[in-house]
């Protein structure tokens, strides 16, 4: 990740790094995590050859190579990210069992001349990595070039009109109309702006790095984190309340995962997931 404010992102996630993996705890973003599963595992993950080599662009802490080194155990992969002190917390990770399987290179992920074209089956950025580059375009084609022809390129990014809503129901004013105007938000006051994305822009971007049979989905598309949820750990009162009961919990599952399986409701998510494929003769 990489932007004109490269320091304050990069000063933003050295004070994040050491804790960034509790929110793991909070009962909303295991919600969200399993909703994101689903829609990985069923659409992607599930189809590879069971050998696949994967690319974590952005991947930081390592959260998600390491759920699917542990769920997939002839799977490779690169976490490649700009911050030093995420991939700390990565290399923990990697010497729990995962040495051989699992490398971490430093480096800016719109330019990493170190990857060979065409090296990957999967390649896949998740939650705010693409809001944080410089230029979301170029990041989309150089994950594109190093994904082997007929290999799929995901990302899970921040929604335009979530961060319209987020903000509104905040009483952010300013913020909200900045997100609506500028396309750049944030969800916190002192995280920097992100870019933010729309189902159509994010269609036009995959179709500019050469990838086709796109889908595009949302979720979560019923329920929405609170101001508690942007903190790393704490949860909104009515929001844990409600889920923290199991069978609350299970209908809304449930639901969510009905639900956010139809492109037609992806501009309602709290985030965006798309799924590009690299057609053959793509560079």
């Amino acid at each position: 990740m990489t932007t004109s404010n490269q320091e304050e992102v990069l000063q933003y996630f050295k004070s994040k790094a050491s804790g960034y993996d509790l929110v793991e705890g909070q009962v909303y973003w295991r919600l969200s995590d399993q909703l994101l599963w689903h829609l990985f595992d069923g659409n992607i993950l599930s189809q590879l050859n069971e050998s696949f080599h994967f690319l974590d662009a952005g991947g930081g802490t390592g959260r998600w190579s390491e759920k699917v080194l542990r769920s997939y155990d002839s799977s490779t992969g690169i976490i490649y990210d700009l911050s030093a002190d995420m991939l700390e917390q990565a290399e923990r990770k990697r010497q729990n069992g995962l040495e051989s399987r699992l490398e971490l290179r430093q480096g800016n992920i719109e330019r990493m001349s170190d990857l060979d074209d065409g090296t990957f089956d999967l390649t896949f950025s998740f939650h705010n990595v693409l809001g944080f580059v410089n230029s979301p375009q170029e990041a989309i084609k150089e994950m594109a070039r190093v994904t082997k022809e007929g290999g799929h390129v995901v990302s899970v990014i921040p929604n335009q009109y979530h961060c319209i809503f987020f903000n509104l129901m905040l009483g952010r004013v300013e913020e909200a109309v900045c997100a609506a105007e500028k396309g750049k938000g944030r969800f916190t006051l002192d995280m920097p702006y992100m870019h933010l994305f729309t189902p159509s822009n994010l269609r036009e971007l995959y179709q500019k790095a050469g990838l086709d049979n796109i889908g595009i989905f949302g979720f979560p598309v019923t329920i929405y984190p609170g101001m508690q949820e942007t903190q790393i750990t704490g949860s909104t009162e009515k929001i844990e309340n409600l889920l923290k009961n199991s069978d609350n919990y299970t209908n809304i599952y449930k639901l969510e995962e009905q639900l956010s399986s139809r492109g037609e409701i992806a501009a309602r998510g709290n985030n965006l997931f798309v799924i590009g494929t690299k057609m053959e003769g793509q560079k």
